[in-house]
């Protein structure tokens, strides 16, 4: 339901993109993107498979709190290291406390 909900609600967004405000179809340069510009829809994929395998499995109240941890921890690396064009932010001991701290959340939301 939520899936076809989301698809109904793009393709309308699609719709008054194209007809209403006149945004051009994309042409051939989109052939040309890079490899990794297409990363971004796998992963979202991964993201969803993983939340429809792990709910029944673990709870909402884990599997929330084990992505929500993943994303913090990955977008600290990202800043650390600079990808995707951010500024360098340093993975600092505050940093890495604070992401331990999350791990420690979701052990505690696991065990209670």
């Amino acid at each position: 339901m939520s899936f076809g909900v989301g698809l109904l609600c793009c393709l309308i967004f699609f719709g008054v993109d194209i007809g209403a405000l006149g945004t051009p179809l994309p042409t051939d340069h989109l052939l040309e993107a890079p490899g990794y510009a297409w990363i971004g829809g796998l992963c979202g994929f991964f993201y969803v498979a993983s939340n429809i395998l792990a709910v029944p499995r673990l709870g909402v109240g884990t599997s929330l709190a084990l992505f929500v941890c993943a994303q913090v921890i990955t977008a600290c690396l990202v800043d650390n290291w600079g990808l995707v064009g951010v500024e360098v932010r340093p993975y600092t001991t505050w940093r890495i406390l604070a992401s331990l701290g999350a791990v420690f959340c979701v052990f505690v939301i696991t065990k209670y």
